[in-house]
């Protein structure tokens, strides 16, 4: 009778989730987000704000500027505060 060696794969650790505010455009509604990529935010912003299109932009609230990239997103500080954008909606200061 062999030994047999068990190995256990672990998957790559994911970042730890990140606290976040997400506002629709017009600041009437303000959600608690905690995810861990850009994906899972928009995601997750999808699902909070009850936006079957799809097609949104996430913005700065502070000064509108585009969070489209990972890199970009990942520089954020926790509780930065975005804004959801439908089509055809734009940021106003």
């Amino acid at each position: 009778v062999g030994a047999v060696t068990k190995q256990t794969l672990f998957p790559p650790l994911m970042p730890a989730g990140r606290p976040f505010r997400v506002s629709n455009a017009s600041r009437s509604s303000r959600k608690g987000i905690v995810a861990s990529s850009l994906q899972e935010l928009i995601s997750k912003t999808l699902d909070a704000f009850v936006i079957s299109a799809g097609i949104i932009t996430l913005v700065l609230e502070e000064d509108g500027t585009v969070v489209d990239t990972e890199e970009f997103f990942q520089s954020l500080d926790h509780n930065t505060h975005f804004m959801v954008l439908e089509k055809g909606q734009k940021w106003t200061p």
